[in-house]
């Protein structure tokens, strides 16, 4: 600390940001100048023998010898910005860093950050031993020269400690009340600044664009007409706005802000308070939200301040803006009419040093319109309402700089009507309902090529609703309830092809996915976790495709469904239900499968799979496949003229009621049991597959067999009962004593040694009539 002292003439002292101190001046008499040079500078100046102009509007020759002016030589020091706020025995000296001469906020951008509204607000200059009454500017003389100017102007006034004046002394000039508890009224058609000061103040600036300012106390500031900007400062202050876009700003206290008509700016920046914002009509700004202000000594230090109350903030008719970003506490945000964005998120500093995380309970509720609702980066507990409109609600986490920050808290998130998007990702336990319209719903994880992956943990439900939906948990470790209500939906809860990692990102949960009437497709393709997919009416494809640890179970309901579980490698039960269905657990899947088909003509293929299936046509005339399966599978074709292929190994076949049909492409592909086998009438027809088929058919593939097979029913001279071939020609071989069926590629002929490939239980008598022969299977 520095003290620069004057002499007893007419002294110049002149500070600066430059000498990184907090000085000390002292004019020494005279007519003594003050010069103040820079804006931002972030220290203080003592001045510890001020003299002023008095109460007097006219001064004697003594004290005009003795009067000291204060310049300030940078942008921002006006009239208009000029602070007095009386602290014991001294008067400080700061500037509004809120207002431009021209009623606009400044000081809230910097970097793409809001930098403290009180940034400017701290004194710069202290009059020692120096009461407020005692300063003023004349017409040709007074205390101060502001920023652009050279010469004296009567710019601001100056109403005396115990006086009861009510207005201010000229339209379209800065006036500084006293620390009474005074009612003043502005003028009409002027331009009024009013400062309350200390005590409970009653202001109405009437019409003109004033700036009001209610400093200490529970303060009323009324705008009325114009683009008025109000500020409470300190206590429980009243704002508002009125007719015009006005711009208000709480400070501490319990404020209550309202706009009023017109497009208006309302904010309590830090506040402790719990404060009401009321925007009114028009498209407004409400914000309840941080701020960050340099430290004492340097620019680049910052200190961040949170808003802690709880804090309502109505936006009214409008396109409005409501903002408690970095508060702690729990606030209410309603947007009303309008195409709204309301905020309730986390802080992530620029640089993406520092992140914060909102812990408040918060209430969204965008109301009528077209509105974004955001509590990103949240751990409390938050309800986000969009209501009527196309609305976009997030309570998701923030890709900073340094990595994911999660949302924790436990969010309910209500699109209402209209295509809404809902979005939720972090490790809280999450409700998403969609409501009537085509909407998306996500709680899914993320892979992101920089920072990684992101898996979300919660155990979540998702609602679509009425409407065309997609509901997503893609890569969730959570136990999550997926439900599509009516109409035609996507809900997925699947892992993630990672072509960008090298190696798949899987989902771990247990998960249930309810499509629901409609057209649907369910998704839990590369999951670990044992999900149940319910499909419901209508024709639903239901896919668990590539999983590696999960029991899944696949239920499809009425209509013409589409169920697979193709490489999988635990046990899967797949349900078709009523409606002709396709069922399928075919490639490397190694679980023991079982696929029911129900009620209608339903396809069920295991093909190339290598566990134990049990394949269950059900009603209808349904087809079964093994084909190159591996496994000891089981086929039952229930009621209807069913096929049954079997694969590699040894299948047991079931035709159950029905003119069935069973297929070998191969005779090395295990023996397969035949138990059903029903040849009641032995007359055989032209084709197995022709409409007035009543007898069950062996098909066989010439390619598979070869000894000089031809398409169609086989050759009488081709088959023969007993234990072997008696004939080059012969084939078929059926021992009808043990049910054994043989077959012998050359006959009687020693080349070829016969193989047994399938066995028929119940006393069954064939003939070469049981016999089809096909190009293919």
């Amino acid at each position: 600390m520095a003290n620069i002292i004057g002499t007893k003439g007419n002294d110049t002292l002149v500070v600066s940001q430059y000498d990184g101190t907090n000085d000390t001046l002292t004019g020494g008499g005279g007519q003594d100048k003050f010069i103040y040079t820079l804006y931002y500078n972030m220290y203080m100046y003592n001045i510890t023998d001020f003299s002023g102009i008095g109460t007097s509007p006219n001064p004697s020759a003594a004290v005009i010898t003795e009067v000291d002016t204060l310049i300030f030589q940078d942008i921002g020091f006006t009239a208009r910005n000029l602070l007095l706020t009386q602290n014991g025995n001294n008067l400080e000296i700061s500037f509004d860093g809120d207002i431009t001469d021209d009623g606009e906020v400044i000081g809230t951008d910097y970097d793409s950050q809001d930098i403290s509204p009180f940034l400017f607000e701290k004194p710069i200059v202290t009059l020692q031993n120096f009461t407020l009454e005692n300063l003023d500017n004349l017409s040709t003389l007074g205390n101060i020269l502001f920023y652009g100017q050279t010469s004296i102007k009567d710019s601001f006034d100056v109403v005396n400690a115990n006086s009861t004046q009510q207005n201010p002394f000229n339209k379209n000039t800065v006036t500084f009340f006293n620390d009474l508890n005074n009612y003043v009224i502005g003028f009409d058609n002027s331009n009024d600044v009013i400062n309350g000061q200390g005590g409970n103040d009653s202001i109405n600036g009437l019409s003109g664009n004033d700036l009001l300012r209610g400093g200490a106390g529970n303060d009323t500031l009324m705008g009325d007409v114009g683009d008025d900007s109000l500020k409470g400062n300190t206590g429980n202050d009243l704002l508002l706005g009125g007719t015009g876009n006005d711009t208000l700003i709480g400070g501490v206290g319990n404020d209550t802000l309202k706009g009023g008509a017109g497009k208006d700016t309302l904010n309590v920046y830090g506040s402790a308070g719990d404060n009401l914002l009321s925007g009114g009509d028009g498209n407004d700004s409400l914000s309840a939200s941080h701020y960050f202000s340099f430290e004492e000594f340097g620019y680049f230090a910052e200190t961040i301040y949170f808003t802690s109350g709880n804090n309502t903030l109505k936006g009214g008719d409008g396109n409005d803006t409501l903002d408690v970003k970095g508060s702690t506490g729990d606030n209410l945000l309603s947007g009303g009419d309008g195409n709204d964005s309301l905020s309730a998120s986390g802080y992530r500093k620029f640089d993406g040093s520092f992140v914060y995380y909102i812990v408040g309970n918060n209430t969204l509720n965008g109301g009528t319109g077209n509105d974004t609702l955001d509590a990103n980066g949240s751990r409390g507990d938050n309800l986000l309402s969009g209501n009527d409109g196309n609305d976009y609600l997030s309570a998701s986490c923030d890709y900073g700089r340094i990595g994911f920050s999660d949302s924790s808290g436990n969010n309910t998130l209500n699109g209402g009507d209209g295509n809404d998007i809902l979005d939720v990702q972090g490790t809280g336990d999450n409700l998403l309902s969609g409501g009537d319209g085509n909407d998306s719903l996500f709680a899914s994880g993320e892979f992101e090529s920089f920072l990684g992956i992101y898996k979300v943990v919660g155990n979540n439900i998702l609602n679509g609703g009425t409407g065309n939906d997609t509901l997503n948990v893609d890569i969730s470790e959570g136990d999550n309830l997926l439900s599509g209500g009516d109409d035609d939906d996507y809900l997925s809860a699947s892992g993630y092809f990672g072509d960008e990692v090298g190696y798949n990102l899987t989902a771990s949960g247990n998960n249930t996915l309810k499509g629901g009437a409609g057209n649907d497709t369910l998704n839990a393709d590369i999951s670990e976790g044992d999900n149940l997919l319910d499909g419901g009416n209508g024709n639903d494809y239901l896919s668990a495709v590539d999983t590696s640890t999960g029991d899944n179970t696949l239920n499809g309901g009425s209509g013409n469904d589409t169920l697979k579980a193709d490489n999988s490698t635990i046990d899967n039960l797949l349900n078709g239900g009523n409606g002709n269905d396709y069922l399928s657990a075919v490639g490397t899947s190694k679980g023991n499968n079982t696929l029911n088909g129900g009620a209608g003509k339903d396809t069920l293929k295991v093909d190339n799979s290598r566990g134990d299936n049990l394949l269950s046509g059900g009603n209808g005339n349904d087809f079964l496949s093994a084909l190159a399966a591996s496994g000891n599978n089981t086929l039952n074709g229930g009621a209807g003229s069913d096929i049954l292929i079997g694969g590699k190994g040894n299948d047991a076949l079931y035709g159950g009621n029905g003119a069935d049909t069973f297929v070998f492409n191969s005779y090395n592909e295990g023996v397969d049991r035949i138990y059903d086998f029903n040849n009641a009438t032995n007359e055989g027809v032209d084709s197995p597959y022709e409409s007035n088929a009543t007898n069950e058919y062996i098909q066989i593939r010439a390619a598979g067999f070869g000894g000089q097979l031809s398409i169609g029913v086989l050759s009488a001279s081709q088959f023969t009962l007993g234990t072997s071939a008696t004939t080059i020609a012969q084939r078929f071989i059926y021992d009808n004593s043990t049910g054994a069926l043989y077959f012998d590629q050359d006959g009687s002929a020693d080349a070829f040694t016969q193989v047994k490939f399938a066995q028929l239980f119940g006393g069954v008598s064939l003939s070469e009539k049981v016999f089809y022969v096909t190009a293919e299977y």
